[in-house]
């Protein structure tokens, strides 16, 4: 089972190593300028959707070697296996921010794209007919509804990134607690650690008292003699 158990763990290790250079080089469209996906684009996220698949099945094979003798399997084994799950769980909501990020912002590229050219044929149309007081008006208005426009998106971003910043937060405190409840069971799976344990606090708690008992007596000789 040990063998079986590597060689499938190492092919979990190679796949995780993948997605880590295909998310960094989705990562990189958050900043592009285009209007729409193209091919490359498009392929590397058909990729990294096939790969975060074929982990999950590498997972579940490591799930049905692991079951038959889960109680005679190391503390070690559990917590790598435990963290290849909890690796393919960050990769999974890192793979769908950026798809969310690199859509936002080519829905308000579009955006102003669109509101840029009303302006352009606007002007145009006004400066055929020669501009006049009600056109400088209308310009201004549609000026103004561009200012607000970024403006919105501006705090749309803002909200996406403290939205995100919540997701980390609680990602981090479920990480730490289930660090905290793996080595609380290696703790307790030590034998006579707790016994150990027992005899170092009740030592600290005689110390204590004897310290205090020492004391008491240097008092009342001070105050008596």
């Amino acid at each position: 089972m040990s063998g079986t158990f590597s060689s499938i763990r190492s092919q979990a290790l190679t796949l995780e190593k993948q997605t880590e250079g295909l998310l960094g080089r989705y990562s990189r469209y958050q900043d592009d300028n285009q209007a729409t996906s193209d091919e490359e684009e498009v392929t590397l996220r058909h990729q990294i959707t096939d790969i975060l698949n074929r982990r999950e099945e590498v997972l579940q094979k490591l799930q049905r070697v692991t079951d038959p003798e889960i109680n005679s399997l190391s503390t070690s084994k559990l917590q790598q296996m435990q963290r290849h799950k909890e690796v393919l769980a960050d990769h999974q909501r890192s793979f769908r921010k950026i798809e969310t990020a690199i859509a936002d912002e080519r829905n308000r590229n579009n955006l102003l794209f669109s509101v840029r050219s009303d302006i352009d044929a606007h002007k145009q149309r006004t400066t055929n007919v020669g501009k006049s007081g009600d056109a400088a008006a209308n310009d201004y208005i549609l000026e103004e509804g561009v200012r607000v426009d970024n403006a919105n998106s501006f705090a749309d971003r803002l909200l996406q990134q403290a939205y995100q910043t919540r997701d980390e937060l609680y990602s981090q405190r479920a990480y730490l607690s289930n660090a905290q409840s793996r080595m609380m069971s290696t703790v307790q799976s030590i034998p006579g650690i707790n016994v150990l344990v027992s005899r170092i606090n009740t030592r600290r708690r005689r110390d204590t008292l004897i310290l205090a008992t020492v004391i008491a007596v240097c008092i009342l000789m001070l105050v008596f003699l």
